[in-house]
């Protein structure tokens, strides 16, 4: 592993402008709405975190997971990969990498009884094999590169792993994920903070209040959308959603 965070790949490989993350969208996923993207990143977040909940997996295990998930569907559709097989498979290989490797036929195993409660709608008609071609792909995708930092130094888990159903961890460093989610559980538990003491509080931190603002802001929006978030919908979606694709020829 790089010996910090600004020498590792994910800061110098796969980190995003915001710029950058929405001409992608633009691209992947004209066909939906923006309540509709987000939707996708909660219910596929919410599949990774049942999966590894199953496999009583750490913490930072199912954070690789949602990270590789999301470096993925950078440069490539659900189309391209049904998602639910990556999703599987980014578990798969995060335990590995995290030291905690578990026997492929488990997981494999384990995820199919988590789709199976999950809703009848979901298909995975995939066996052994297919999880471990899918690796190759991953891999080979994130150029080898698996290096993956997280905020979870810090406490606040709740809001943390909250941040992973979004795309904030493709453009904010996880110190700064770290630091909005601390300040919004400050919020949230002793009620506004003062503009003084919120300068101070930012101040002793030295961190960008810039960015740590704008990840509170768009957490805040994760939480207004997630209102109407149904995840028995949410299988009917991704089949539209790949339907649109595999029409469109992108």
């Amino acid at each position: 592993m790089a010996a910090n965070y600004w020498e590792s790949s994910q800061f110098q490989r796969f980190l995003l402008t915001r710029y950058e993350l929405a001409e992608i969208e633009s691209t992947h996923m004209m066909q939906l709405t923006s309540h509709e993207i987000t939707y996708l990143r909660i219910y596929f977040a919410n599949l990774i975190l049942k999966i590894g909940k199953k496999l009583r997996a750490r913490q930072e295990i199912v954070a690789t997971a949602l990270v590789y998930f999301k470096r993925f569907y950078i440069n490539n559709t659900y189309y391209d990969i049904d998602p639910y097989l990556m999703a599987v498979t980014c578990v798969y290989l995060a335990c590995k990498v995290e030291e905690n490797p578990h026997h492929i036929k488990h997981i494999w195993t384990e995820s199919k009884a988590v789709y199976e409660d999950t809703s009848p709608d979901i298909r995975f008609p995939y066996d052994i094999p297919d999880i471990a071609e899918c690796e190759s792909y991953l891999l080979e995708e994130m150029k080898f590169y698996l290096v993956a930092y997280h905020p979870y130094q810090v406490l606040i888990e709740s809001i943390i792993n909250d941040s992973f159903r979004t795309d904030l961890a493709l453009v904010y460093p996880p110190h700064v994920i770290a630091v909005a989610s601390l300040f919004l559980s400050r919020v949230v538990d002793q009620g506004n903070m003062s503009d003084i003491e919120a300068q101070q509080w930012f101040a002793d931190l030295n961190v960008d209040i810039t960015d740590v603002l704008q990840v509170v802001s768009e957490l805040i929006e994760l939480y207004k959308t997630w209102n109407g978030y149904d995840e028995a919908k949410m299988p009917e979606l991704v089949i539209r959603y790949i339907a649109d694709v595999a029409a469109s020829g992108n």
